[in-house]
C-alpha cells in the first residue's frame, strides 16, 4: 500500500511539474529566438508581401530558429480568401531569414498536422477584411518592438490575430488584435 501511494504521489508530482517544465522550455526558446532577430535581414511583412506575390493570401507568419539558423515561415491559401480550405491549397514558403535574398522554399501540407492548423488559420482570416500584415500594423502601433509571430486563433469566442513583439530589452509582448473590429482584444 505504501508503494502504491508513493508511486500515485511521484505520478501527480510529476504531472503537476510538466507545465512548469514546458512553460521553462518554452521561455528558453523564446529568449534564444529573440536574441537571434537581430540577424535577419528581412522582417515579417516583407515575408509576407513577397509570399503573397505569387502564393495567395498570407494566414499566418513567424520567426523561429532551428537547426542553427534563423527561419522566416508564411503560411497561404493559394486560392485566397473565397475558398474554403477543401478548395484551397494550403502552404508553407520558409527560408532562412538571415540570409542576403529571402529565397524561401515552397511545400505544400498534405499531413494532418498542418492541414488541421492552416484550416483554422484560413477559415479566421475568412472572418475579416483584414489582412495579417493589417494586423501586424495594428499590434505594432500599439506596441514598440519587432513583430516575430502572428497567428490567427480564438479568444474569448472571437477571432483574433496573436502578434508577438520583441520588446528592446529581449521580453516577449503579446497583442491580440479583434479581426472583426481591428482593435486590441487584450
Amino acid at each position: 500500500m505504501k508503494l502504491l501511494c508513493a508511486m500515485i504521489l511521484t505520478t501527480v508530482g510529476a504531472a503537476a511539474a510538466a507545465p512548469s517544465f514546458f512553460q521553462d522550455k518554452e521561455d528558453a526558446e523564446t529568449k534564444v529566438l529573440i536574441g537571434k532577430l537581430g540577424e535577419a535581414k528581412h522582417s515579417l511583412l516583407e515575408g509576407i508581401t513577397q509570399a503573397e506575390k505569387e502564393n495567395g493570401l498570407a494566414i499566418s507568419a513567424k520567426f523561429e530558429f532551428e537547426d542553427g539558423k534563423l527561419n522566416l515561415s508564411v503560411y497561404t491559401a493559394k486560392q485566397g480568401r473565397g475558398a474554403d480550405a477543401e478548395h484551397n491549397t494550403l502552404m508553407e514558403l520558409g527560408g532562412e531569414a538571415s540570409a542576403p535574398k529571402w529565397a524561401p522554399e515552397a511545400e505544400v501540407f498534405k499531413d494532418k498536422e498542418h492541414l488541421t492548423r492552416s484550416a483554422m488559420q484560413l477559415t479566421l482570416m475568412q472572418l475579416t477584411k483584414m489582412t495579417l500584415a493589417e494586423c501586424i500594423d495594428k499590434a505594432a502601433a500599439s506596441q514598440k518592438g519587432t513583430v516575430y509571430s502572428a497567428i490567427p486563433a480564438v479568444k474569448a469566442g472571437k477571432p483574433v490575430v496573436n502578434v508577438l513583439v520583441a520588446t528592446a530589452d529581449g521580453k516577449s509582448v503579446a497583442v491580440s488584435i479583434d479581426v472583426q473590429t481591428g482593435k486590441p482584444a487584450n
